[in-house]
């Protein structure tokens, strides 16, 4: 009676304006698609830049641009003006609907041996040796980047001011 392309279910994220997907999250079937309207300079990024379902829209400031998911799962995405992966400033997320159960945690039981704590990576400063390129950042190197200059301007007005 009807097609398949009769019961598609493909969703539209609201770009803007504001710092804002809207709605934030979507949920599809497999050979749906997401479809970002750009109503402000963003981008409509995944998280990650490896696994079944990657996509970069680039800078656009009007217009559309899609995506058509087929693995089952969930993949965040950002904006890489204004956000970073993992982020909360301007960050979304596409569940993809499947066969495939969703991971659940196990809780582990207690132990009476302590555990060290694990360390993790995080951003410091490397030496750069003359030649070398220099490293960029990425988006909470950014972000931090830009609060410590603002901290500066505002400690730079304040003592101003004093005089």
């Amino acid at each position: 009676m009807f097609g398949a392309s009769w019961l598609r279910a493909d969703q539209t994220v609201q770009v803007g304006p504001g710092l804002a997907f809207s709605p934030a999250t979507v949920t599809v079937s497999p050979g749906e698609t997401v479809i970002w309207n750009f109503q402000a300079f963003h981008t409509s990024t995944s998280d990650t830049a490896t696994g079944p379902e990657v996509w970069d829209s680039g800078i656009l400031s009007t217009g559309t641009f899609s995506h058509t998911f087929q693995t089952p799962g969930t993949y965040p995405y950002y904006c890489q003006v204004h956000s970073f992966p993992g982020g909360t400033a301007m960050n979304g997320a596409v569940v993809v609907q499947g066969g495939v159960p969703t991971p659940t945690s196990t809780p582990i039981p207690a132990t009476s041996t302590p555990v060290p704590p694990t360390s993790t990576p995080s951003e410091s400063a490397t030496p750069v040796a003359p030649g070398s390129p220099i490293p960029t950042l990425d988006g909470r190197g950014r972000i931090l980047f830009v609060l410590a200059l603002l901290a500066a301007g505002v400690t730079a007005l304040s003592l101003s001011s004093r005089r």
